[in-house]
């Protein structure tokens, strides 16, 4: 029996995404504003690690 890769997104495929929109968001946030792109990327960061920090403390 070949046990394959489940086809629907798990758990950590939505923190990767969300780690990758905060980033992303960052980004924008410093290319579109006034805001300096180190201090957005910075932030965005420091959101990243708080996704991911969440989703893993949220399995135990």
């Amino acid at each position: 029996m070949v046990v394959g890769p489940s086809q629907e997104p798990t758990r950590f495929d939505y923190v990767l995404s969300g780690m990758g929109v905060s980033l992303a968001c960052g980004g924008v946030v410093g290319v579109a504003s006034t805001v300096p792109l180190a201090l957005a990327g910075g932030a965005a960061s420091v959101v990243a690690a708080a996704v991911l920090f969440v989703g893993t403390i949220d399995q135990y």
